[in-house]
């Protein structure tokens, strides 16, 4: 069966809630009241991915300063990973956020080869380190999609015009 993206809303807060626990480490993981202001306020450009009626995964991206969108969380559950579904949201969110960001940024985990490459292929570049980022110590990139890069996103996502 097909993989659906469906619009994150208030009314599955439950869910992502449950996807972040079952995705993320302990020390990672967002608060409900987070997660709830995030739902609330970045829903137009946030998904979740459902599998043979199952959630599978989200993303939350919100729109942090005018022209600049932000991947605040993006996740898959261990199980489904490597059938596209981090792609999928992805790009359901750089779609989204076509003609309204002029770029769109994240921060990563150096050590997640996965999710960088992931991110390279959709055009990010990284911009800068960032140290000691996450709470156990380890640094992020700060990784950063516009100028052409952008554009080639919209044709690798085939987003509609």
């Amino acid at each position: 069966m097909a993989i659906e993206v469906k619009r994150c809303s208030m009314d599955i807060i439950n869910i992502v809630e449950d996807l972040e626990r079952r995705i993320f480490r302990p020390s990672e993981i967002y608060t409900r009241g987070f997660l709830e202001w995030l739902c609330e306020n970045c829903s137009q450009s946030s998904y979740v991915a459902v599998k043979d009626g199952v959630y599978v995964g989200y993303i939350i991206t919100c729109i942090d300063r005018p022209g600049q969108g932000h991947v605040v969380s993006v996740g898959v559950l261990p199980g489904y990973r490597g059938m596209g579904i981090g792609t999928m949201l992805m790009c359901s969110s750089i779609c989204r956020l076509r003609g309204i960001v002029e770029s769109i940024v994240l921060e990563v985990r150096v050590s997640n080869e996965v999710a960088i490459n992931l991110y390279r292929k959709l055009g990010f570049r990284i911009h800068h380190r960032i140290p000691g980022y996450y709470s156990d110590g380890e640094d992020a990139y700060f990784m950063v999609l516009n100028n052409g890069y952008l554009n080639q996103a919209y044709l690798t996502c085939q987003c509609n015009p």
